[in-house]
């Protein structure tokens, strides 16, 4: 199922071809800032991918597997030819292209990518949540966010992320590691 409602806080970008989508990248296995950076490079490496936006990196805590390196986060603001489904399958694609092993579920990874946000689409299917069925109570994800688009109001809060930024129960540690790479 999916539906779309008008947000006029998008992006400066607009006139821009395809459709707005917002990424979340993680790593927290070997060296991550490098695992980040491939990531970009794979993605501007896509034809239907064109990033014009990315955050600073973050390093954050693990939230829901304490038991694990910290991870380095980081947003990335794009726009797509591609459909949600089609996304998805490049951005697990990717993954595997840079050596994501499964392990054990919300454990280590060597990269994790996250569809946020695809314009302003609500899609919920048994293996694609759009937006991210959590991000509103992830700090590493709304941080970041608070810094790129804080007007941009979620379709399924209609909130801002800067509000939601602020209503955000996540106690965990984020600090600046490094900025734009």
């Amino acid at each position: 199922m999916s539906k779309s409602k008008s947000n006029e806080n998008e992006t400066p970008e607009k006139q821009s071809d395809g459709q707005f989508i917002v990424l979340s990248l993680g790593s927290n296995i070997g060296d991550r800032l490098t695992y980040l950076e491939n990531t970009l490079q794979k993605l501007n490496e896509q034809p239907d991918i064109l990033v014009f936006d990315k955050s600073s990196v973050y390093e954050t805590q693990p939230l829901e597997d304490p038991d694990q390196a910290l991870f380095l986060n980081m947003v990335v603001a794009a726009r797509t030819k591609l459909s949600p489904r089609e996304l998805l399958q490049t951005m697990k694609q990717i993954e595997k292209d840079l050596g994501r092993k499964k392990r054990r579920e919300k454990g280590p990874r060597e990269i994790d990518i996250d569809i946020i946000f695809y314009g302003d689409q609500v899609i919920d299917e048994p293996d694609l949540q759009i937006p991210h069925e959590r991000f509103h109570e992830r700090k590493f994800v709304l941080v970041p966010l608070s810094h790129m688009i804080p007007g941009f109001i979620s379709p399924i809060h209609d909130k801002t992320i800067a509000n939601l930024l602020k209503e955000c129960p996540d106690g965990s540690l984020i600090q600046l590691y490094e900025h734009i790479i």
